[in-house]
């Protein structure tokens, strides 16, 4: 475009220069006057009377600036279509652009920057057999089948109160819970009721404190030690019910017992079955035993997916620094945040900046493999994925014809739509990614899972903070 030229200051930062000669804003300038003039109505002379020379020289400086700045932005939007220039979020102008002159006195062309963050090319590492991915397989074990039987029997089975006592393994007991300070009742604390299974999860302190006891009897312990492997997060919301924004605690409580509820498991019969699994679906415990480990294996595959995923965001983001207009990134958010109403505006940290600028690295090496791989998503795999997803959540549904009209209704929300196809090309990239790679298979037992995965995400989280 003639009035428009990009000029490269290096591979990541340009400017755009857009002239708005004198000629081409003066005819709009003018033709906006009259149509001004002919709605504008002022203290005493008729509507569309008002002198030409008192609208110019009460409005015109506005006028004018809203001429000039619509052919800005209208040269400027042409121009990043028609050239199709690779870069981040929108131009901004630039830090030494001096504010435009609107006096109707003058008649020189109008001069504006505009600072560009590009996009820089790159060849995309990692790629290769040299790349080790660690991958785990679980092995289920009948141990942990016998375990998930034992759930279901106690979830389906007859529950009685314990009018006596005294707790015994496995009872459910529903405690008043008193929140105590230097061995006194504390002023204005949390009271709350919360109940407890007694089994492997509960810490040992509190099995010692609780077995034995009966309906009404007390006992002080600390609920933040109450189960093995749970966080302080989890203590205060699922324990002692407390919101976010709820003070810190004490970690001495008074414990009243309520309630024992003891279970007594469900045999394994046909209503255990029909409630356990629907009708149909389970008759016996040999298929029982079938469904609930590959059920199992398929929940440790989605972990593992998920596991598999990140790890090769991470690989590849140390695999691929690619350098970024960070100061001009910088800007951007800056400009975009004061363009935010006031309440909604925010101050970004380094660890924000961090994160935001792997975002982006991320979203460029994950177009790439979209791109060089020519990756797309059909309809017939939209609808089979999202028919595999009813599937695992309604179960095996016999009724075919609601299950498509249902996948149907779904699919013709777009933003829906396009959430699922975004979710598609992520597992053909990391199916890409898992076949490229040199794979390392770690056998392991559903015990040696859980160690693997914190460690691995440990290291991942670690990743993206930015001491690392």
């Amino acid at each position: 475009m003639e009035n428009v030229t990009l000029e490269k200051q290096d591979e990541l930062n340009g400017v755009i220069s857009i002239r708005v000669p004198y000629d081409d804003y003066k005819p709009k300038f003018e033709e906006e006057l009259q149509k001004f003039r002919k709605k504008a109505q002022l203290k005493g002379f008729r509507k569309g009377h008002t002198p030409l020379s008192l609208v110019k020289r009460m409005y015109g400086q506005s006028i004018l600036a809203d001429v000039v700045q619509e052919k800005i932005n209208s040269q400027l939007q042409s121009y990043l279509m028609e050239t199709k220039p690779n870069f981040f979020g929108q131009p901004i102008l630039q830090e030494t652009q001096e504010p435009l002159d609107f006096s109707l006195e003058n008649t020189s062309d109008y001069l504006v920057n505009f600072e560009m963050g590009l996009v820089p090319e790159f060849d995309l590492q990692g790629m290769d057999s040299k790349t080790k991915l660690s991958i785990p397989v679980v092995e289920i074990t009948e141990a942990e089948v016998d375990a998930q039987v034992d759930a279901l029997r106690r979830r389906h089975g007859d529950r009685v109160e314990i009018e006596g006592g005294p707790v015994g393994e496995m009872d459910n007991v529903e405690l008043h819970l008193e929140e105590w300070e230097n061995g006194a009742k504390k002023e204005g604390g949390v009271h709350t009721h919360t109940h407890f299974l007694v089994n492997d999860q509960m810490s040992d302190e509190l099995r010692k404190s609780i077995l034995g006891k009966h309906v009404k009897d007390t006992f002080v312990f600390d609920p933040y030690t109450a189960e093995k492997d749970a966080t302080e997060e989890y203590i205060r919301k699922y324990v002692l019910h407390l919101d976010e924004k709820a003070p810190v605690t004490s970690h001495e409580f008074l414990a009243r017992i309520d309630k024992i509820i003891r279970v007594t498991p469900s045999e394994l019969d046909e209503e255990f079955f029909v409630k356990a699994f629907g009708p149909g679906q389970i008759q016996d415990e040999t298929a029982m035993r079938e469904f609930l480990k590959t059920k199992t294996g398929e929940q440790y595959d989605q972990q593992i997916q998920e596991y598999m995923q990140d790890q090769m965001r991470v690989d590849l983001l140390k695999a691929n620094r690619i350098p970024l207009p960070e100061s001009f990134l910088r800007r951007w958010v800056e400009s975009n945040e004061r363009e935010r109403d006031e309440e909604e505006k925010k101050e970004w940290t380094e660890e924000q900046y961090h994160v935001f600028f792997e975002d982006l690295r991320w979203s460029l090496i994950r177009d790439k493999l979209i791109r060089e791989h020519h990756l797309q998503v059909t309809e017939a795999q939209l609808v089979a994925d999202y028919r595999t997803k009813l599937l695992q959540y309604f179960g095996q549904m016999q009724d075919q014809a609601l299950l498509d009209q249902m996948s149907q209704r779904v699919l013709q929300d777009e933003e829906t739509r396009q959430k699922l196809a975004d979710q598609l090309v992520q597992k053909k990239v990391v199916s890409i990614y898992a076949e490229t790679v040199t794979r390392k298979e770690e056998k392991m037992n559903p015990e040696g899972f859980r160690p693997f995965m914190e460690s691995a995400y440990k290291d991942i989280n670690a990743y993206f903070t930015l001491e690392a």
